[in-house]
């Protein structure tokens, strides 16, 4: 259980339970910590793509190309939105 916080973030914390924006004060450091699970798994898939790009795994989009993919998503959606 985390028990020392710096005196700004206990008077953030504070004030956003006193808004009503968290219950309590455990539930507003497990909004932080969700957040910076978030974070953690953002920042392993951006350097993940980046690691594609520099390794040349990446597929280029023209106008037209892109048009063609995103009518053929949205047919499959069509189709999948009928199914069910």
């Amino acid at each position: 259980m985390i028990q020392n916080l710096s005196q700004e973030n206990e008077a953030f914390i504070s004030a956003a339970v006193a808004s009503g924006v968290y219950q309590d004060r455990s539930a507003a450091i497990e909004a932080g910590v969700s957040l910076l699970r978030r974070h953690e798994l953002l920042t392993t898939r951006l350097r993940d793509s980046r690691r594609q790009l520099d390794d040349g795994e990446f597929v280029e989009f023209d106008a037209q190309s892109l048009g063609e993919l995103f009518g053929r998503l949205e047919e499959r959606a069509k189709n999948r939105s009928t199914l069910s």
